[in-house]
C-alpha cells in the first residue's frame, strides 16, 4: 500500500507584478507570510521531500520556509508558472482572465501541455512532498482532481497550504488552501 501526501504552498507576495518583472522576488509582505507558512510546516519541512519552481518568489518563499537550507529542495521545472511567454505584457492580464474560464479542451496547446505534464506528476507521484508554487499551478491541479471543466477552481491565498492525500493511486482527501480573492499583480 503507497500513500501519498503532497502540499502545495502558494508562493508569498511578489515584489512586482507578473507584466512588469518576468522574474521578481517577495516582497517584504511576502518574506513575512512565507515565514509564517513555514512555521505551520516546522513538522514536515524536515521528513518531506521538498521541491520548487524555479521562478525566484517561489525559490525565496521555500528558503524563508526551510530556514535557509537551500541544499535540501530541488527545483522542478514542471511547477512553473502557466506558460504565457507569447503574450504581450500589457495583454496578459486579459489573456489569463479569459483562460480561468476557457474549456480545458480548448486551451492552447502550450498550457494543455504543461497541465498534462502536472498531472502526470500526480499520477505517478509516491512520498510525500512540499512543493512552493504559483497560483495556476495549484489550480490546475484541483481542477484535475474535482474534474472541473475550466482550469480554474479557486483563489488560493499567498503561502497558503492546499494538501492533496492520495492512497494506491485514489485520492483519498483534498484540503483547499485559503481561498481568498487575491489581486494577481500584473
Amino acid at each position: 500500500m503507497s500513500q501519498s501526501h503532497i502540499i502545495l504552498v502558494r508562493h508569498g507576495e511578489a515584489s512586482a507584478g507578473w507584466s512588469v518583472h518576468p522574474d521578481p522576488g517577495l516582497s517584504a509582505q511576502g518574506r513575512e507570510q512565507a515565514e509564517n507558512s513555514g512555521k505551520s510546516l516546522i513538522n514536515e519541512l524536515s521528513y518531506y521531500q521538498l521541491l520548487s519552481s524555479p521562478k525566484k518568489r517561489a525559490i525565496e518563499t521555500m528558503e524563508i520556509m526551510n530556514q535557509g537550507d537551500t541544499n535540501s529542495f530541488k527545483l522542478d521545472p514542471r511547477f512553473i508558472e502557466i506558460p504565457s511567454g507569447n503574450i504581450n505584457a500589457d495583454k496578459k492580464k486579459e489573456w489569463l482572465v479569459n483562460i480561468f474560464t476557457t474549456p480545458i479542451e480548448e486551451l492552447p496547446e502550450a498550457v494543455k501541455k504543461w497541465r498534462n505534464e502536472l498531472i502526470n506528476w500526480l499520477k505517478e507521484v509516491e512520498g510525500n512532498f512540499i512543493v512552493t508554487t504559483h497560483f495556476m499551478v495549484i489550480n490546475a491541479l484541483v481542477s484535475h482532481i474535482t474534474s472541473n471543466n475550466a482550469i480554474s477552481y479557486f483563489h488560493p491565498d499567498y503561502a497558503s497550504r492546499t494538501e492533496i492525500f492520495i492512497r494506491n493511486g485514489e485520492l483519498t482527501q483534498l484540503i483547499l488552501g485559503d481561498d481568498k480573492k487575491t489581486v494577481i499583480n500584473l
